[in-house]
């Protein structure tokens, strides 16, 4: 039985909806585009699903840390919160294709997901409207990309503007920010491998501290994807503008959760 004290605490998240809003409160608003474009994909009689679908997912992964795999059913650990929702859609599955071995436990989800990889027409307006989103975002946000280098080192200044102006307290290259409830919200960089290649260089972990060694971690854009679906988008490939774009929306969405369990204390 895994028994660590950041369950207690995490058990308390408030859900994938109003820490939406709250991020969207911030000029975040490429989830919520993203999310009404999948309604119009799937027809509006499928918005509950979908909603319910997304609050469900959210729900398992900050409940179990981050440790399982929703469309997959796996827990890699006892799991703290197991939808039954999410439980029926996968006994109900009959569409799962290859190459997608975990595809979402919705249909018209599958479907987009598919029409996206073999359909070059349909997935190059996808994409048109994802990057208008993030140019439109990136523009009303005043994103500036001064100091860019493109190497992973390089984003190192972006990460510590970000941070410190949210409360975070630096070590080294660590960020960190301790709550009341005892939970800690560390942001980090590996910066390992290709110096040239930016990829996806943040890694994010809330732990407890008084268990410092049992964290969620997040590392990439699906953690936060399962959380807030939509919020992948920010983790695509593109310009210097894309990049610190994504940069500072990951770092924001992670100030937002940490919110979501209350204050911090003070130095």
């Amino acid at each position: 039985m895994d028994v660590h004290p950041i369950f207690d605490v995490i058990a308390s998240w408030p859900g994938r909806i109003p820490t939406q809003r709250a991020f969207a409160a911030r000029g975040f608003l490429i989830p919520a585009a993203w999310q009404n474009r999948m309604i119009e994909f799937c027809g509006g009689h499928q918005a509950d699903v979908l909603n319910r679908y997304w609050d469900e997912v959210a729900l398992e992964t900050m409940r179990c840390a981050g440790k399982l795999r929703s469309e997959m059913r796996y827990f890699g650990i006892e799991p703290k919160y197991r939808s039954t929702f999410l439980d029926e859609l996968f006994a109900a599955r009959d569409f799962v294709e290859p190459p997608f071995q975990a595809p979402p436990l919705i249909r018209c989800l599958f479907e987009h997901m598919k029409k996206t990889w073999f359909d070059a027409g349909f997935g190059n307006v996808e994409s048109a409207f994802i990057k208008t989103q993030q140019k439109q975002e990136s523009e009303r946000l005043g994103i500036q990309t001064a100091g860019w280098t493109g190497k992973k080192k390089g984003v190192i200044p972006f990460v510590d503007h970000f941070c410190t102006a949210l409360g975070f307290e630096r070590r080294r290259n660590h960020w960190r920010k301790k709550l009341d409830c005892g939970l800690i919200f560390e942001v980090s960089l590996d910066l390992g491998g290709n110096p040239n290649r930016i990829g996806s260089p943040l890694m994010f972990r809330i732990f407890h501290a008084d268990d410092p060694k049992f964290a969620f971690e997040m590392g990439g854009n699906e953690p936060f994807d399962q959380l807030v679906y939509g919020s992948r988008l920010y983790g695509g490939a593109g310009d210097a503008r894309d990049h610190v774009l994504g940069i500072r929306a990951y770092i924001e969405l992670f100030d937002v959760i940490a919110a979501s369990f209350g204050a911090s204390q003070q130095a």
